[in-house]
């Protein structure tokens, strides 16, 4: 009887709970943040960050300082080729993993936390550290904000100023060096894009452009505009397509893409909507931005590599 307890409950399994990365030891974690959602609310945002090793020219000193056993200068280490540089973050993955660690703690004290407070007061945290198939490491994390919007409890117009503050996706054409930095912010599809057999990008790149910041709720249908919405789905596929089809940067306006696709802005909106199973927010975005991911400029800024900052409208969801 304890025995068929012990498979009946998985409690064989709950010594593992102190080993990192085991299953009940995120079955552990996953209660923990739960546990936080329900003291503190909804979480305001959503972030990831993501290491850059390549393009991280102090990472690049110390990794030749321990590697080669030489000081390379900052002109050496701009001038490495690719696989200069592939060569000494595979000469020590330990050290990579162990410098992301400690960059994003020191990213979080000294940047978030401090009184500059690029992304409002925080008054919590949470997060997770997962590998990418390169072997590099990122983090996962939410964030609760003190006195910001809560979606469902505030007006939808509230909600769109705030993320307007803190979230954009432009093109910064008159600030060279936040646009270089932006350019590392470009979605290009990769093999993770179709995992789980997707046939699509998962990740809904690239992203339709829109002339301002709205919250896009799913069409309710009922039996007699079944049809309608078939058609719509149909005006989404079609515009989807010459979206991919559209080149990195093309300069033109929302209008006239609009032209371009042959549909009025009501329609383009309904066809969007046709293919949403939950609210969704979509950015001000112009159609050279199609692949720009989601940054705050402060963040993007300080942390240099590739970030994502999403306003949460289903905390479950992201936990």
């Amino acid at each position: 009887g304890a025995i068929e307890k012990l498979i009946h409950h998985d409690e064989g399994f709950k010594f593992l709970r102190a080993l990192r990365g085991s299953p009940p030891y995120f079955q552990k974690a996953k209660k923990d943040l739960f546990a936080m959602i329900r003291q503190l609310g909804s979480a305001s945002l959503f972030c990831s960050f993501s290491s850059a090793e390549t393009q991280w020219i102090h990472l690049l000193r110390i990794l030749g300082q321990l590697v080669d056993k030489k000081e390379y200068t900052d002109n050496e280490l701009e001038n490495l080729n690719w696989q200069e540089k592939c060569r000494l973050i595979q000469s020590d993955p330990v050290t990579c993993a162990r410098h992301f660690d400690y960059q994003i703690n020191q990213f979080l004290r000294n940047f978030l936390l401090s009184d500059a407070a690029p992304l409002g007061k925080i008054a919590d945290w949470f997060y997770r550290v997962e590998y990418q198939q390169r072997g590099s490491p990122h983090i996962h994390m939410l964030i609760w904000l003190e006195n910001a919007p809560t979606f469902g409890i505030d007006s939808d117009k509230e909600v769109v100023a705030f993320i307007n503050k803190v979230i954009t996706c432009q093109k910064p054409i008159d600030n060279p060096d936040l646009l270089k930095l932006v350019n590392r912010q470009i979605h290009r599809h990769s093999h993770t894009c179709r995992k789980k057999s997707k046939t699509e990008c998962r990740f809904n790149y690239p992203q339709p452009p829109m002339k301002a910041t709205t919250i896009l709720y799913p069409i309710d249908v009922d039996e007699d505009a079944h049809n309608q919405l078939k058609q719509l789905k149909e005006i989404w596929k079609n515009i989807k397509k010459q979206l991919n089809d559209m080149k990195e940067g093309e300069d033109i306006t929302v209008d006239q893409l609009l032209f371009n696709l042959n549909v009025s802005e009501e329609t383009y909106l309904l066809a969007i909507r046709s293919n949403l199973n939950s609210p969704t927010i979509f950015l001000k975005r112009q159609p050279n931005e199609l692949r720009v991911n989601n940054y705050n400029a402060s963040c993007l800024s300080a942390w240099r590599a590739n970030m994502d900052i999403q306003f949460v409208l289903d905390i479950y969801a992201c936990a």
